[in-house]
């Protein structure tokens, strides 16, 4: 409690020199709380972006599968990697100029 009424009861102030410090201190905090949320709002946009992406191509592909225009057809798609060959078993839907490769055994 002395240290408290000494501290009130000095002449003694802050320095210049603390205070411009301290300003800077919180001018890079905030600057770099503003690019992380900057940054965190545009991986959200994308996020987005690619979730309605997603959701509009299954949706084009569950039209397909229930249009009675679409032909069907079923086969195997192989493709190469860096190490080995791989096939998949396929249902290759085609309507109206679009082609799309459904997996079989992912249901």
């Amino acid at each position: 409690m002395k240290d408290i009424r000494k501290k009130l009861s000095s002449r003694r102030g802050e320095t210049l020199v603390g205070i411009l410090v301290a300003i800077l201190i919180i001018a890079l905090s905030a600057g770099l709380f503003a690019s992380m949320y900057t940054a965190s709002m545009n991986i959200n946009i994308s996020a987005q972006k690619q979730d309605k992406a997603f959701y509009e191509a299954v949706g084009t592909l569950e039209e397909m599968e229930e249009s009675d225009d679409t032909t069907t057809s079923k086969g195997d798609l192989q493709y190469k990697s860096d190490e080995s060959e791989q096939s998949v078993e396929v249902d290759y839907l085609t309507q109206d100029g679009l082609s799309v490769y459904h997996d079989r055994s992912a249901g």
